[in-house]
């Protein structure tokens, strides 16, 4: 094989394959809550944790410690993480900037993107819910 196409064939096997997203599922489509944890993600975290929460030598590796048995996977150990910072590890606390409804869309999108259902990549915005009429 020529060294172009292993490199190739490699970055498809690392990547994942060429399989589309799951059954049911349209790629990057999010829920209302993720999609604004996306952009609150993209104001408050991303200038350290990285653009998509893709890892980096500069934070924690987002997708690993939200990720099923990581340290921060669930929601009230995230929250405290966030709103009281880690100091000793150089990351501020939020709880004077970020409320924490905006924390918790915050937690939506990054376990999303933890487990794999949400794609790196601005997210698509939600569809509005159809309206249903009152009742008179």
């Amino acid at each position: 094989m020529r060294p172009f196409t292993s490199w190739l064939s490699l970055l498809v096997v690392l990547s994942g394959g060429v399989a589309g997203p799951a059954a049911g599922q349209e790629r990057g489509v999010v829920s209302p809550l993720e999609y604004e944890g996306w952009r609150q993600y993209s104001v408050h975290c991303a200038r350290c944790h990285g653009q998509d929460a893709l890892p980096n030598p500069v934070a924690a590796n987002l997708l690993v410690s939200l990720a099923p048995g990581g340290p921060a996977a669930d929601k009230a150990t995230f929250t405290k993480v966030v709103m009281d910072g880690r100091p000793e590890r150089g990351m501020p606390a939020f709880a004077k900037t970020m409320t924490p409804e905006q924390v918790e869309a915050v937690y939506a999108y990054l376990k999303g993107r933890a487990e794999k259902r949400i794609p790196a990549g601005r997210p698509k915005e939600p569809a509005e819910q159809p309206k249903q009429e009152s009742k008179g």
